[in-house]
């Protein structure tokens, strides 16, 4: 059995390599790097890899099974996957990173730490030291209703992390199982139920055909007055409805880290929508950087490495993607 890592060899990859090495007891051969593992792809029984050209698949018959070292499969071609019968399996070592820039964008938001910022830079000062009153007033999220759509790992984490703020949680997915998730109060699959009276709504659901446009004008219109946080991707919220329910006072605000139009290849600059959100004070905007921390790269280098031993021992490893689903 070969499997190859095409992944750049750095420091997290070359240590989690040779931690694994004793553990697969020889069972199989391993070839390290970018150039080495697009080389030798036809002759590969697994394969570690981010985004490549969909050209090393269609060449393959070999090929058994693909670890994503991150948690998105949008990238990858599912139908030729299937034929194929290859095993797709992703990471969720970001989730933490993601649930704590959630709660850290609600609390900037809420809190208006970015206008006050801001104004400050320039000595433009608020509150009671310059005798304004309750116009500088800012909100806490502590006893806050909030509401999560997805309750996969980053949903799970995030609820937690609001647990500590005494917030209740309902959460929304399609597949209900017995058991409650750790910190959700309720769950439903019913959207509108979900979202109902909440004062906070996440969204951390990833992009299938299933999820696209799922939060449009009737969703936003049932969730009147809350703040939407939306750190799953930017499509699952119908763009134009998204902006007029800003306008419009039906959303009191929102937090984005994710978006509808992405600067070119190559390039750094460009506005994140066809609309102005970038314009709206009660608007939070992240570049899509949620998961890009430190901590969330090494730990899915240790979650992707530690699932090619299982597969190699047991034939199965975790967090097996539906590729019908693309989740």
């Amino acid at each position: 059995m070969r499997i190859g890592f095409c992944v750049p060899m750095n420091d997290s990859w070359t240590a989690a390599i040779a931690g694994i090495e004793p553990e697969l007891k020889g069972k199989a051969g391993l070839v390290k790097g970018v150039k080495e593992t697009l080389e030798a792809f036809n002759e590969l029984d697994a394969v570690i890899a981010n985004p490549i050209d969909v050209s090393y698949f269609e060449g393959t018959r070999q090929l058994k099974a693909l670890f994503v070292p991150f948690v998105g499969v949008n990238h990858l071609p599912a139908e030729l996957l299937l034929q194929r019968g290859v095993s797709v399996y992703n990471c969720h070592g970001n989730a933490e990173s993601v649930a704590e820039r959630a709660l850290a964008m609600t609390l900037a938001g809420f809190g208006r730490i970015i206008e006050f910022h801001n104004d400050l830079s320039k000595g433009i000062w608020h509150g009671f030291w310059v005798s304004k009153g309750r116009e500088d007033f800012w909100h806490s999220i502590f006893r806050k209703r909030c509401a999560i759509l997805g309750a996969g790992a980053i949903g799970q984490t995030l609820a937690g992390l609001l647990k500590a703020f005494g917030c209740s949680v309902s959460g929304y997915r399609r597949k209900q199982e017995a058991l409650l998730p750790p910190g959700f109060d309720t769950m439903s699959a019913d959207l509108e139920k979900a979202v109902a009276g909440a004062e906070i709504v996440f969204v951390t659901l990833p992009l299938t055909d299933l999820t696209k446009g799922l939060v449009d004008a009737r969703i936003l219109a049932a969730m009147k007055g809350a703040y939407l946080v939306n750190m799953g991707r930017g499509d699952v919220v119908v763009e134009a409805d998204l902006y007029q329910a800003l306008v419009d006072g039906t959303l009191s605000g929102a937090a984005l880290d994710v978006w509808y139009t992405y600067p070119e290849k190559g390039l750094t600059e460009g506005w994140p929508s066809r609309f102005p959100f970038h314009e709206m004070p009660n608007v939070v905007l992240s570049p899509h950087v949620a998961g890009s921390t430190h901590e969330a790269v090494d730990m899915n280098v240790i979650q992707t490495a530690e699932n090619v031993v299982r597969w190699v021992l047991t034939g199965e490893a975790r967090h097996r993607v539906d590729l019908k689903a693309s989740y």
